[in-house]
């Protein structure tokens, strides 16, 4: 997986953003080259140039087209890498191929700065299951491909799980009911630490529960943050808080990691890229671990939102679209692509790349659970909610993790931060010209 920036029902309803078309995004910009040799340069930080799995990778794809060279610069987190693509397409020097989080593709394709590739990987398009290029899929343009998936999962601590006699939770109240029983047989063990700042979990959160935080019909967007069915799920993390049943502690903190090691935290709810991230603050504490399905909110019903995972993108004014698009389309939409994805440590949103992993060996952290991607599996057959993120989703993150911190910390309404949030994010988009149902 592509970790979050950590410091359908399956007719998926890709979001259809005529009114940011309308605000002029979106020129093709493809400057093909005339067969010559072409250096492409790539901002990821997957494909680290010092890793040899990278460098493996890239020097294949040069084998099979000696007139490419893939040029690798590491860049930082999403956030970071969506100013510097914006900052370089105003100053017409981009690079060919960008690695993005999902959550920024909209913003991206409304500032104009992306190339349509709808075209270029039309020969793959089988090669990805729908579900993923909704997540890069606008209009029924296609602006990315899809590089990893977040299968939603818990991972959790199985040796004291069983030690306090507490079942691996199926619903979210079965979850509180587990946090509670724990806590009370030691109250400095938490079932899990409560981050106030990861704002796409708490998306994601509410997307499983049937919000959605933005959608659009193509002339307005709608931004249900504060619907009454998300607000029930900030509801649900207001308790456990108020009652001191999980840690308000920020993740990867070197407090986090030391409760982690320590037996003191002992679940994560996130993705199937969690145990990786764990693995690498907490080896010591590896075959201790396995990871189970999301708990549900209603009993029965396992459908899930992804939660990260992240794209390859073409810049409008790439002076190499066309081979920049076909090596995108290699890397995470061919048979050979997405198979060596899996040796990066990250979930391939492939399905080559996803059919290898049913053969290959459990991540470090629960060596011993043989069963792991067929449990990731199933969930990503249940993933059949769509998560819609809007223009402004940068905004709204920084909007809401100081007063959700404050919140978490002095116990105050999250309800209120919520309304906040709609409201601020309601107005920054009417600021920035787009049409706003409310």
């Amino acid at each position: 997986m592509t970790r979050p920036d950590i410091r359908r029902r399956t007719r998926v309803s890709a979001m259809v953003l005529a009114i940011a078309l309308s605000l002029g995004a979106c020129s093709s910009g493809d400057a093909s080259s005339d067969g010559g040799p072409v250096t492409l340069r790539f901002w990821t930080w997957s494909l680290k140039g010092t890793d040899p799995t990278a460098k493996a990778i890239t020097d294949r794809y040069h084998r099979e087209n000696p007139n490419v060279t893939i040029e690798l610069s590491e860049v930082g987190g999403t956030a970071d890498t969506t100013a510097k693509l914006v900052a370089a397409d105003r100053a017409d020097d981009t690079p060919d191929v960008v690695q993005v989080e999902y959550r920024a593709v909209p913003a991206l394709m409304v500032a104009g700065v992306l190339k349509d590739i709808t075209g270029d990987v039309a020969a793959v398009k089988d090669g990805v299951d729908a579900n993923s290029w909704a997540m890069t899929t606008f209009n029924n343009q296609v602006y990315g491909v899809p590089q990893d998936i977040g299968p939603m999962t818990l991972t959790y601590r199985r040796d004291l799980f069983d030690a306090y006699g507490v079942t691996v939770p199926t619903t979210w109240a079965e979850y509180a009911e587990a946090a509670e029983q724990i806590h009370a047989k030691d109250p400095s063990v938490y079932i899990a630490s409560f981050d106030p700042t990861q704002f796409e979990f708490f998306a994601a959160h509410a997307a499983q529960a049937g919000a959605q935080w933005w959608s659009t019909d193509g002339k307005a967007w709608q931004v249900g943050i504060d619907s009454e069915t998300s607000l029930k799920t900030a509801d649900f993390w207001q308790d456990l808080v108020n009652r001191d049943l999980v840690k308000v502690e920020p993740l990867l903190t070197p407090e986090w990691n030391a409760q982690v090691n320590n037996g003191k935290i002992l679940s994560w709810a996130a993705a199937a890229w969690a145990p990786s991230v764990i693995y690498s603050v907490a080896p010591d504490t590896a075959g201790k671990w396995e990871s189970a399905p999301l708990p549900q909110w209603t009993s029965g019903d396992a459908a899930v939102p992804f939660l990260g995972g992240s794209a390859y993108l073409v810049p409008a004014k790439s002076q190499h679209a066309k081979e920049a698009a076909a090596f995108a389309a290699w890397l995470g939409a061919s048979d050979e692509g997405s198979k060596l994805l899996l040796g990066l440590d990250i979930y391939p949103a492939g399905k080559a790349g996803r059919e290898e992993t049913l053969a290959h060996e459990p991540p470090k952290l629960m060596p011993q659970q043989a069963n792991f991607y067929q449990v990731a599996d199933q969930v990503i057959e249940n993933t059949t909610i769509p998560m819609s993120w809007g223009p402004n989703v940068a905004m709204a993150s920084s909007a809401f993790e100081d007063p959700m911190s404050a919140a978490a910390l002095n116990k105050t309404s999250f309800r209120d931060v919520y309304r906040t949030v709609q409201r601020e994010v309601v107005a920054d988009l009417k600021k920035s010209g787009f049409t706003v149902s409310e």
